[in-house]
């Protein structure tokens, strides 16, 4: 905090959202489940920008919208583990959109209006990713591609949740070790590239 000049508030934030965690356990309306994200992902990534370093306040927005992305990715990966808590992410005004009951989530129904649920939900989780691409160029070189990773990792989850039909039931959508090293190793080797050009200017 001292040495980077980290806002406390941040820290406070994310203490909010494990309290959240422990106590609320349905979200009626998107903007309530916007606050949940931001507390338990944004405030993450706003502070770790302040390690990272940045050229530009408008990092501080970007940022949000990567952890907003991130925490949206985790809730439609892990809906059937939440829901044997007890716990549903998704907002009620969404459910009902699609005309999807509680009760069928809570017996895991997989049916056409699960569907277009959750296809709705990670187009929405995909146009956060988008929104936050602006991240990238404003973070400094050397720390660029810890937040890029991330980025690619979680977006390559979504990508599984497609491939599944939409069925997070059956499997939990998830990555092998072998496509994390492949992205860990492409990562690193594009940070190389960016580092040798930053020096040649």
């Amino acid at each position: 905090i001292e040495r980077f000049k980290i806002p406390v508030q941040h820290f406070s934030e994310l203490l909010l959202g494990m309290e959240m965690d422990l106590e609320k356990k349905r979200y009626e309306t998107f903007d309530e489940l916007y606050s949940y994200c931001f507390r338990a992902a944004a405030a993450v990534g706003l502070i770790c920008i302040e390690i990272f370093g940045y050229s530009e306040e408008a990092a501080h927005q970007h940022a949000e919208e990567l952890g907003i992305a991130m925490q949206l990715t985790n809730i439609l990966r892990d809906v059937k583990e939440d829901m044997t808590r007890g716990r549903i992410y998704l907002p009620g005004e969404d459910l009902r959109r699609f005309n999807y009951s509680e009760a069928e989530l809570s017996n895991y129904e997989f049916t056409p209006a699960f569907r277009e649920l959750m296809e709705f939900q990670v187009e929405r989780a995909r146009e956060y990713f988008q929104r936050s691409e602006a991240l990238f160029p404003l973070i400094d070189t050397e720390t660029r591609y810890c937040p890029v990773l991330l980025k690619r990792l979680y977006s390559k989850i979504l990508d599984r949740i497609e491939l599944q039909g939409y069925d997070v039931f059956s499997r939990r959508p998830a990555l092998s070790r072998f496509q994390k090293i492949c992205m860990l190793l492409a990562a690193t080797r594009d940070a190389r590239k960016a580092r040798r050009a930053a020096s040649k200017k």
